[in-house]
């Protein structure tokens, strides 16, 4: 299969690899990465045909550009001598307008080695007038500098040709996923609020839920719908469900308004395939049938800007939560007042992740996909964190897609429905084990550590406060690649 040349974005380096796989899981075709080093701002890939790139260019936002590989050496008198043995390759494009380009990563070349550069290739000899604006086709030399610091000229100067590698390529086109952030850019939007993600970030989570025309994508923690907006634009049908209504609608008060998260949609022309936006706690939620959504993907609040509530009174020692309607003096009950307002507490992000996994094992079609950000303490993270529910899986590769903030980062997890039944629905109630398997999370009580940046835990001495089951020596799903 032929090779391709994939120039990429340096942001969210571990979030690539998972994004161009699952495009290539979406089309159906079949994706290899060749590059040694997977990180730098190019990468090699091989594909059957132009066409499957195209399909990268349209939906990958950390794609830059893609070229079709011709040659790479470590000098230019290797490439050459390599594309000298390859003059066949230009045979189609002999009699087209043509530009070659001259790029590199970490580096910028002086504009007379630039020429210089051009000219040495003359005895390809192309037949076609040069057209730098409009070319039918463009040749592209690549030189691949490693990373460095660099502060006055002369260094720079010094440092120009000692490059890792340099590539000759066709150029097949330019990223027509990235124009999209701009596009999608929060600042621009028209509803959004404390929480709503960035739309690059969004992009990336929403490609990993394998997003197209005729499936249904759910987020039960929706908030303003930052993340059905790209769902919806690859084609899916969306629907949103939060505890707190106000999230959705918006402040804005009176009969006939627009919800806010339908005028964002309005904004990028997706609001057709908006199913609902429904206000309901996921733990007293009305969905009775389990098996027909198509994927999950949610950014479930974890106490820093906006916490996770849950239906009921947090318990105290003197008043313990109750499990039955209240009985106001009257013989009435509280909940059937005109101007009730149901209570909340506070839903441990321990309790929630793990509830999560078990809903997406209820409402999942099988191999349908849940995606979520866990926050987690950096240090603290291990892979036994992840709950483990039979019927689902983490789809992993290496370590993982993390955005670092330092002592803490957001972890993108990726599950597949392996069942192929619905099984029960979830109970969601709290989560105990034995003390002896008991092990605290990374992002267990996440809200707490964060206002006291991430100090070191105490061992734990008690078992009062129940723990959901996590994974370990029993995990049945060792880490997975894509």
């Amino acid at each position: 299969m032929p090779l391709y040349l994939l120039r990429v974005s340096l942001d969210h380096l571990t979030f690539r690899l998972p994004s161009l796989l699952s495009i290539a899981q979406v089309f159906n075709f079949p994706l290899f990465f060749v590059s040694d080093d997977k990180f730098r701002s190019i990468l090699i890939v091989e594909l059957e045909r132009d066409e499957d790139v195209e399909k990268l260019l349209d939906r990958a936002t950390l794609i830059m550009s893609a070229s079709r590989l011709y040659t790479q050496a470590s000098s230019y008198d290797e490439l050459h001598a390599n594309l000298k043995q390859r003059l066949h390759l230009f045979e189609p494009d002999m009699d087209r307008t043509f530009k070659l380009s001259v790029e590199c990563s970490h580096h910028k070349i002086p504009g007379q080695r630039h020429l210089r550069t051009i000219d040495s290739f003359s005895y390809i000899a192309l037949k076609g007038r040069t057209d730098l604006r409009h070319p039918e086709v463009e040749f592209l030399i690549f030189e691949d500098y490693d990373w460095a610091t660099m502060h006055k000229h002369e260094q720079r100067l010094d440092r120009d040709g000692r490059f890792r590698t340099v590539y000759f390529a066709r150029r097949i086109g330019q990223s027509r996923a990235r124009p999209l952030m701009m596009a999608h850019s929060v600042k621009s939007r028209a509803f959004y609020g404390n929480t709503s993600m960035d739309s690059e970030m969004g992009f990336l989570l929403a490609g990993q839920a394998l997003p197209a025309p005729g499936k249904i994508i759910y987020d039960p923690f929706v908030g303003t719908g930052s993340l059905l907006y790209p769902c919806a634009h690859w084609g899916a049908l969306v629907l949103g469900s939060d505890i707190d209504g106000r999230q959705m609608r918006g402040k804005a008060k009176g009969n006939g308004l627009v919800p806010g998260i339908l005028r964002a949609a309005a904004q990028y022309a997706v609001q057709d395939r908006f199913l609902d936006c429904l206000t309901f706690d996921v733990t007293r939620g009305p969905l009775r049938r389990g098996g027909w959504v198509d994927a999950i993907v949610t950014d479930p609040p974890y106490g820093v800007r906006a916490g996770a509530k849950r239906s009921g009174k947090k318990a105290t020692h003197k008043k313990p939560m109750l499990s039955e309607p209240f009985l106001l003096s009257d013989g009435t009950f509280a909940h059937a007042n005109p101007g009730y307002i149901p209570p909340f507490r506070p839903y441990e992000l321990a309790h929630l992740t793990l509830d999560l996994v078990l809903l997406a094992r209820y409402l999942l079609v099988p191999k349908g996909r849940l995606v979520f950000f866990l926050p987690t303490v950096t240090e603290e993270y291990s892979d036994i964190d992840i709950p483990v529910v039979e019927g689902m899986r983490e789809l992993k590769l290496g370590d993982g897609s993390v955005q670092d903030f330092g002592k803490w980062g957001r972890r993108l997890i990726t599950m597949e429905k392996t069942a192929t039944d619905d099984g029960s629905p979830p109970t969601f109630e709290d989560h105990e084990l034995p003390l002896s398997d008991r092990k605290l999370p990374a992002h267990h009580d996440f809200r707490g550590r964060y206002f006291e940046k991430f100090a070191s835990r105490q061992p734990m001495e008690s078992p009062d406060d129940p723990l959901p089951p996590h994974g370990g020596a029993i995990d049945p799903y060792p880490d997975t690649q894509i």
